[in-house]
């Protein structure tokens, strides 16, 4: 059985919740069941808040095996004086500080009890109170890992570093002058490709060479129809890509806002967790099942657009502009062969450059606002879209109704394999006349959202434990620099490399200076 504990400062409300999201923490590395996981999370959170608002000081202690955690937390504070009401949801004694800054509801006993498959509650008037609950654990099941869109040219790395830092999940290391991609890990997203100025990391092999797709259909985003500029409006880049072969062009936006409309109805009408998510953004769907598995409940059950599209279309001619690896990929686990029928905004791009020299392409035209755009809050950027999962995962979270999540900054107007600055680009959109007409409709997902097994150190829950002991004693010995020197983005995921048998301890150059 695994032991931890964290003090507790009464009164320090910048620092409550960190012992908290330790032990969420943890129980995701040992591959816990996600609701089970929430549940610990929940319940150890509010009794961490009765002790900053209520008490001196506490501390929480934890000790968690293969089918159990127990948490007792003990506080040095006023005790409560009447057990029955402070089990009473609403029933607060909580300070004008406290309630000024969103505390002090009432529900924190009565959260604690709830969300707790064990609840004892001991308290002494003047002397402290000690509550003491557990949470039953099973392990999650995982699906298996899909094949990734994020290519490695080994060959152009600088050995800047910059994607250690710039990966949300820890995927990239960097040794010998050579990143490589830990795939369990990696959510196919542009944030690594975006700060990599040598292209070592990039978009996996599409169709080379645009001038070759021949009188094909083309499916396009509309950041890469409005991304010329503000003298060539979308119209124009349309008639360039006819002018240049193509059969007919669609662009993905009528399937965008078919989605959209779909998870608007689904937060309005069905008894699902809220907030609903979109899975509009096939990376922030990664990043949920690997991350935040307990939030696959909120996703809205369809595909990401461009599976919509593909579905729709059924052309196996079809050749689809895409802007981050993760669209890649759904569509390679639609069929579409990528290789060939994907293609790079940039190898494009030159194509139409070369169509529009010397031609007059301004067109005044209003931008497009999709009517159900005021009902979905549009988070967009990695940052971002964490925070606001974090804070829905830990229940403090619950309106809106619907949030359309995108990993890039401005939503996949901002990817970095774009040209033009998303803000401007997105101004200027307005759907051009003449796109080839496809019945816009939402599909399900060819397999329904499931958690995936990167964060956990074992699909043995017992071995994940020890391994998680093991890396805890790594880690004391590291500096807790995070400086990236040994090839990982932090001193944690050193630690981890080494209990894996990933890397060496001795990679870490400043080891020494922490007694090592």
């Amino acid at each position: 059985m695994e032991h931890v504990g964290y003090d507790i400062e009464g009164g320090d409300y910048r620092e409550a919740g960190a012992a908290s999201r330790a032990i969420k923490a943890h129980l995701k590395a040992i591959g816990a069941r996600s609701d089970a996981i929430r549940r610990a999370m929940i319940a150890a959170y509010e009794a961490e808040m009765n002790v900053v608002i209520h008490a001196h000081r506490g501390r929480l202690e934890a000790a968690f095996d293969d089918h159990r955690i127990d948490v007792d937390v003990i506080d040095e504070g006023p005790g409560i004086p009447d057990v029955e009401r402070a089990l009473t949801p609403g029933w607060s004694t909580a300070s004008p500080e406290a309630r000024a800054l969103g505390f002090g509801a009432g529900l924190g006993l009565p959260n604690i009890r709830r969300n707790a498959d064990t609840f004892a509650l001991e308290t002494q008037v003047d002397k402290g109170t000690t509550v003491r609950f557990s949470v039953l654990l099973q392990p999650e099941r995982a699906s298996a890992q899909a094949a990734l869109s994020l290519a490695v040219n080994a060959e152009l790395c600088r050995d800047c570093r910059r994607c250690l830092t710039a990966c949300p999940t820890g995927a990239i290391r960097v040794r010998g002058g050579v990143p490589s991609v830990l795939a369990h890990l990696c959510i196919d997203c542009t944030c690594c490709i975006a700060v990599c100025e040598s292209g070592a990391l990039a978009l996996a092999a599409t169709a080379p060479d645009a001038e070759r797709l021949g009188a094909v259909s083309l499916a396009v985003p509309p950041a890469f129809l409005a991304g010329f500029g503000e003298r060539v409006a979308a119209v124009c880049v349309r008639d360039a890509l006819a002018e240049a072969g193509f059969d007919e062009v669609r662009s993905v936006e009528a399937f965008e806002d078919a989605l959209r409309h779909e998870v608007v109805a689904q937060a309005v009408a069905d008894e699902r967790p809220r907030p609903v998510l979109s899975p509009v953004c096939p990376a922030v769907v990664d990043l949920i099942e690997l991350r935040f598995p307990s939030l696959i409940g909120h996703l809205a059950p369809f595909a990401s657009p461009w599976e919509s599209l593909a579905t729709a279309t059924n052309d196996p001619g079809a050749v689809y502009v895409v802007s981050c690896p993760a669209q890649r990929s759904a569509l390679a686990a639609r069929g579409v062969h990528a290789e060939s029928h994907t293609i790079e905004p940039g190898l494009l791009r030159d194509l139409v450059l070369s169509r529009l020299a010397g031609r007059q392409c301004d067109v005044a035209a209003p931008p497009l606002v999709s009517a159900a755009d005021d009902d979905v809050l549009r988070v967009t950027g990695i940052t971002h879209v964490i925070a606001v999962l974090e804070q829905i995962e830990d229940g403090l979270l619950t309106t809106p109704a619907a949030i359309e999540p995108f990993v890039c900054d401005g939503g996949c107007f901002g990817s970095p394999l774009l040209a033009d600055d998303p803000f401007l680009s997105r101004e200027r959109w307005p759907a051009p006349a003449g796109l080839a007409a496809t019945s816009p409709t939402a599909v399900a997902p060819l397999e329904p959202f499931a958690a995936r097994p990167g964060i956990r150190l074992d699909p043995d829950m017992a071995k994940a434990i020890a391994k998680l002991a093991r890396l805890d004693a790594v880690r004391r010995e590291l500096p807790g620099k995070d400086c990236g020197a040994c090839g990982a983005p932090t001193c944690a995921a050193l630690a981890e490399d080494v209990v894996l048998e990933r890397a060496d301890v001795a990679l870490c150059p400043y080891r020494s200076t922490n007694g090592g």
